[in-house]
């Protein structure tokens, strides 16, 4: 008996992986060729892409050339920085883009669709081309809305005619040159032939095509068709595709690259872009200067007015009142009127000092009243002494006070000298506001007398004076004007932009960047490999078949007998004539180890079930009974299966059915009527007989019991075929007759969920003596029994 293989169910043996895969290999061979077919394929069908490169310097992060900014420092406007992201932003921004593809001819896009095998079923080889290099050329009407987005196929005539062909379900029609959708149109057709270089007019178009001027007019097996593009969609096309980065982190030199499948058309792009970039950079740094030109100018023109009518009202005044300048006059007059206005104003504010002073020290005239008098304001040197004499004696009064008290003498003396002195300063300050009233009523006087002497004057010279200082402003504000007015000027013609192409478009290499046949082809080997590998794994993990030993130990701890290897029809059929090659081996090990776990014991009885039909218990039970007798013993073959009888087919009894075991349990038939013989030493056979329509009631019968009883006494072995255990319930009425059991399985066939009822009778021990063979195994496909693939073939 085989010993139990076990493993850990997260441990990989990578032996048993790969052998497991080997036996995929069909699956690996198909898988490999169908990814290079579809490698293939793609390469022929995809249109090579090709990378394009173009270069340019951003400049300085000022608004403006450096000689604008010199010159246009009397706006005073700070310089702004603009940030690399930010200029980057603006030369990949769709309002660029879209201004640059307005000025190309990119609005019809042409395709060739060569006439390989590839394109026999439907177009799947298309190739665009740029304009020239299609026998023919269109020209769109500019206001006119298109037919966009659908294939338009035109074909060349032989008299140098064009038709025009076009089928869809559904289209739109755009106005090319704004974006902007017209509307929508369903069920397109338009087939039309139109004359070289007429106009096709039709609701769905509107265009001239005209042959293209040096094509080769030599036929092609090619078919032609063209596209109108929207301009929307052209704009979110390349803006997608362009890419916009520093060639370093702090350089402002930047690198722009595009992947087209048309070079024309992208180094056409890539150069008009950078050109319509550097055209905005110089208009916006230009707008600061012409604003300040226009402004020059429209003051320039009113000042010109002004002086034009100031210098002729002058001129007009002068000659007709004949006054001469007086200006030496009115400047002395004006200079003595300030200086008597100067010097009545600090009279009167002293006398205010006086007056403010005077008023406190009447309301402070008690001599307990310590507080002295400030000066601050008073220039007087008389007054500012007395001042300083009442602060002392005002001192010295608040020392005595500290000690003495108010009849103290020398208090009385001190208070008296206090009387006396504000009595002194208050006539001081009387006599000085008198003084001082007597100085501004002259100081009145005098300002009177200068501003008659000004008033005097005669109004034609006032008059004189203002009509000449208006001329002499307006003079010099127009000198200035024409000045910054030049200087605008000189900025604005020696302006010139920071930024410019360093490099033009070109294509970075002759190779196409995709696709990459060593890629394409690397990538279908992973999948040619890789989906088999997963789809194996799946189905092994998927697979709730029994596939080996190991798949039973894992649901069952019932013994295993043994295999039987899988065999031809050739083989099978040799079995009982000629018992020789791997089945036969199988079956003799299957023997040995019966007999060895039968040593010592009475198990005549055994019988042979299964879970369901086709796994070949009555196979097991034939050839197992053949292969004992061989070896000497007395051997019975017992066909219970009285549902689907078969064994007689084993044997060539079809002629004996009429007696069997329903005739014998029914009273037809004697034993020896029923009992023949096989052919094989030793075997005979007892069939079934005729199917009977009762086969639990007749195997529930005492005769049923007699007969095993008899046969155990006459024979060595009795191998009973079972029903199987799944379907029907006659195996369980011949268990109580039955010393063995023997229970078969079939590879890659029997379902792991049917062991579960004939695991529940042996672990409930319901069944004590039952033992397990694995059916039709294939050695070969097995990596437990890979090592008996040629062994059975031993000696023969």
């Amino acid at each position: 008996m085989e010993q139990r293989a076990t493993s850990s169910a997260d441990e990989i043996d990578l032996h048993e992986l790969f052998f497991k895969l080997r036996n995929r290999w069909p699956l690996f061979v198909g898988g490999l060729l169908l990814t290079a077919t579809v490698a293939f394929l793609y390469l022929q069908v995809k249109a090579p892409v090709y990378d394009f490169r173009a270069s340019m310097l951003l400049g300085n992060q000022s608004s403006g050339s450096k000689q604008a900014q010199e010159l246009l420092q009397m706006l005073e406007v700070k310089e702004k920085g603009v940030k690399m992201e930010d200029e980057i932003g603006l030369l990949r921004s769709a309002d660029v883009v879209r201004r640059a593809i307005t000025r190309l001819p990119f609005a019809v896009s042409y395709y060739a669709v060569p006439g390989s095998w590839l394109n026999s079923v439907k177009d799947v080889q298309v190739r665009e081309r740029a304009a020239g290099e299609v026998p023919f050329r269109v020209i769109p009407a500019p206001k006119m809305p298109q037919l966009t987005g659908t294939r338009i196929s035109v074909e060349p005539l032989p008299d140098g005619r064009f038709r025009v062909q076009a089928q869809a379900k559904r289209g739109q029609l755009f106005h090319l040159s704004t974006g902007e959708m017209a509307r929508e149109v369903l069920d397109v057709t338009l087939d039309q032939t139109v004359a070289a270089g007429d106009t096709l007019r039709s609701p769905l178009l509107t265009a001239v095509i005209k042959p293209e001027p040096g094509y080769p007019a030599t036929g092609t097996n090619e078919r032609y068709f063209f596209t109108f593009n929207d301009l929307g969609s052209l704009t979110g096309s390349y803006q997608g595709n362009l890419a916009v980065r520093p060639i370093e982190h702090e350089s402002r030199i930047v690198e722009l690259t595009l992947k087209d499948v048309v070079p024309a058309k992208a180094t056409q792009f890539l150069d008009t872009l950078m050109a319509v970039y550097i055209e905005d950079d110089l208009r916006e740094k230009n707008i600061t200067g012409y604003k300040t030109v226009d402004f020059l100018d429209h003051e320039i023109a009113k000042l010109s007015d002004s002086l034009r009518h100031s210098a002729a009202a002058l001129s007009s005044f002068r000659s007709a009142r004949g006054v001469v300048d007086v200006g030496a006059q009115s400047s002395e007059g004006i200079r003595q009127l300030s200086d008597l206005g100067m010097m009545r104003a600090r009279a009167a504010t002293n006398r205010k000092y006086y007056q403010n002073m005077l008023s406190y020290l009447r309301a402070n005239q008690g001599a307990t009243q310590m507080v002295s008098p400030s000066s601050v304001g008073i220039e007087d040197p008389v007054v500012n002494n007395l001042i300083l004499q009442l602060t002392d004696l005002n001192s010295q009064r608040a020392a005595l006070g500290v000690n003495a008290s108010s009849n103290n003498p020398l208090v009385t003396v001190l208070d008296e000298r206090i009387r006396t002195a504000k009595q002194s300063l208050m006539q001081t300050l009387t006599n000085m506001t008198r003084a001082t009233d007597i100085t501004l009523r002259d100081l009145d006087q005098q300002l009177g007398r200068v501003r008659g002497s000004i008033n005097a004057m005669p109004e034609n010279e006032r008059q004189l004076a203002s009509l000449k200082n208006k001329s002499d402003f307006n003079d010099k504000n127009y000198n200035f004007l024409v000045e910054k007015r030049s200087e605008a000027a000189i900025s604005l013609a020696t302006n010139a932009t920071d930024k410019k192409v360093i490099d033009r478009a070109k294509m970075s290499s002759g190779v196409p960047s995709a696709p990459k046949p060593g890629l394409v082809m690397l990538l279908a080997v992973l999948a040619g490999l890789g989906v088999p590998l997963g789809l194996t794994l799946l189905l092994d993990k998927a697979n709730r078949r029994i596939q080996s030993k190991e798949d039973l130990a894992r649901i069952t701890g019932i013994p295993l007998l043994g295999v039987v290897a899988h065999g031809t029809s050739a083989d099978k059929e040799q079995m009982l004539r000629a018992p020789k090659g791997p089945i036969a081996e199988s079956f003799r090990s299957i023997r040995v180890n019966l007999q060895y776990l039968s040593a010592g014991l009475d198990k005549k009885v055994i019988g042979v079930t299964s879970s369901v039909p086709g796994e070949g218990k009555t196979f097991c039970a034939v050839n197992l009974a053949a292969e004992i007798a061989q070896s000497g013993r007395r051997v019975l073959l017992l066909e219970c299966d009285l549902r689907r009888p078969t064994v007689a087919g084993y044997f060539g009894l079809d002629s004996c059915a009429t007696h069997g075991l329903s005739t014998y349990l029914t009273g037809e038939s004697t034993l020896a009527e029923c009992v023949h013989d096989s052919g094989v030493p030793n075997l005979q056979v007892m069939c079934c007989g005729p199917v009977p329509p009762n086969p639990t009631e007749l195997l529930e019968t005492e005769r049923m019991e007699n007969l095993l009883a008899q046969l155990r006494a006459d024979y060595d072995y009795v191998l009973v075929d079972t029903p199987p255990v799944g379907y029907v319930a006659e195996f369980f009425v011949l268990l109580r007759y039955l010393e063995a059991n023997i229970y078969v399985v079939r590879q890659n066939y029997t379902d792991k969920g049917l062991i579960s009822q004939i695991n529940e009778l042996h672990q409930e021990q319901k069944i004590k003596q039952i033992y397990m063979i694995i059916n039709d195994m294939h050695f070969t496909k097995t990596y437990e029994y890979r090592y008996k693939e040629k062994a059975y073939a031993y000696g023969y």
